[in-house]
């Protein structure tokens, strides 16, 4: 048996484990390099791989002693191999500094080289040897595709993937017609106002409510005994609402009766299952969710993804607005988005904003793209074609045209 070994970079850990789920074999060994003492970083791997204690070994350098010193490095190196074991070694991740050492001291050892491009999902194998007429460098397409549970795990991530309800409730014509709405601008100004009205004062309630107490703002009668029961404070009345309703085509699932959930569509949801529905269609992904919240083990604050999908090992993240008030709004959504990229998920993730505001004069896309974040306004979300080219982008930057 051989033993993989990585130079373990927690900023991104994807290229060590497409390594390992690409060329490991029950009973190797896997041999992590690392600047961090912390063994515990090793704990996805070890649950991912369901592997024992015994079968994961750890050399660690001191950032302010050892890492920085190429013969410290070679000397530990060496003190810690075999001449009788068969050496894999992936150079991608970590400094160029602790790869080359790496490179310099597996090599005397006969080890097998490679280099792991997760952009392109390709790894190199290489003997790294200068002689003249001697390229045998090899290419081997990554095989693997992980899905986002091993992408959130990996990076150190609780989800809520597991709970279910990150599939639209209502079908791609429900939400096509309320989008077919807001880009033809058919909506009067009361129902404009009673979306506003829905979503401050009844967004995320826990219970079917009447459209008729809706629309008049009533709270809940007394009790079957006549006692008078303690009321919630009475709701703002949204007397738009059934001209709301008639001018998006929406039938409820009960007669006369909001569920909580459409409730949520109406006043946004359906932005999100409609971009859902064409992220689908445009680019085909392996796994794709609505409305998934991510937060660090033992934190208190957790971050809701709209729309997150992975294709051919990258994740893409979409943050849906159906319209964004001001310039320091949209600033916040994107400072929001690439700390989320930054702190959370990696080099390896994409991320995107949808929305229905306009951009007239790109000033929009600047400040996004000045955060790395990709922004579709509403010029593009209306035309087919600009949208079948944002679907192309997206199949190109994971490498994968279906």
């Amino acid at each position: 048996m051989k033993t993989l070994v990585n130079i373990f970079d927690p900023e991104e850990p994807l290229a060590a484990y497409l390594f390992l789920k690409q060329y490991y074999e029950e009973g190797d060994r896997l041999l992590f390099i690392s600047t961090r003492e912390d063994r515990r970083l090793m704990a996805p791997y070890a649950a991912l791989f369901q592997l024992p204690d015994e079968q994961l070994e750890f050399i660690a350098f001191k950032r302010d002693e050892d890492s920085y010193i190429y013969e410290r490095i070679s000397r530990k190196l060496q003190s810690r191999l075999s001449p009788q074991t068969e050496y894999w070694v992936n150079l991608a991740g970590g400094t160029r500094y602790l790869a080359l050492a790496v490179q310099h001291v597996f090599s005397a050892f006969d080890a097998r080289l490679f280099y792991v491009q997760t952009r392109e999902n390709l790894i190199v194998r290489s003997p790294f040897d200068t002689t003249a007429g001697q390229e045998r460098d090899t290419v081997d397409t990554i095989r693997y595709r992980m899905s986002m549970v091993e992408y959130f795990r990996l990076h150190g991530l609780g989800h809520d993937l597991n709970k279910g309800g990150h599939r639209p409730r209502h079908s791609e014509e429900d939400a096509q017609r309320v989008f077919d709405c807001f880009k033809a601008r058919r909506l009067p100004y009361r129902a404009f106002e009673a979306l506003e009205l829905l979503r401050l004062h009844y967004r995320g309630t826990r219970h079917a409510l009447p459209i008729h107490d809706i629309t008049f703002g009533k709270g809940r009668p007394f009790t079957a005994e006549g006692t008078a029961a303690k009321r919630p404070p009475v709701r703002k009345a949204v007397p738009g609402l059934p001209v709301l309703l008639n001018a998006l085509g929406f039938v409820p699932q009960v007669p006369d009766m909001l569920q909580p959930h459409e409730i949520d569509f109406l006043t946004g949801g359906w932005f999100e299952e409609y971009v859902y529905y064409t992220l689908l269609r445009l680019v085909s992904p392996q796994q794709i969710a609505i409305g998934v919240r991510i937060a660090r083990p033992g934190s208190q604050h957790n971050n809701e993804l709209d729309v997150v999908f992975i294709k051919a090992n990258t994740l893409f993240v979409v943050e849906c607005k159906t319209g964004v008030a001001s310039d320091h709004m949209f600033n916040e959504i994107v400072y929001k988005a690439s700390a989320l990229k930054e702190s959370f998920l990696g080099p390896s993730c994409h991320s995107y904003i949808f929305t229905l505001k306009q951009d007239y004069d790109h000033k929009l896309h600047d400040v996004a793209a000045m955060m790395g974040i990709t922004l579709c306004p509403k010029s593009t979300m209306v035309s087919p074609e600009l949208m079948s080219k944002v679907g192309e982008q997206m199949c190109r930057i994971c490498h994968e045209s279906d």
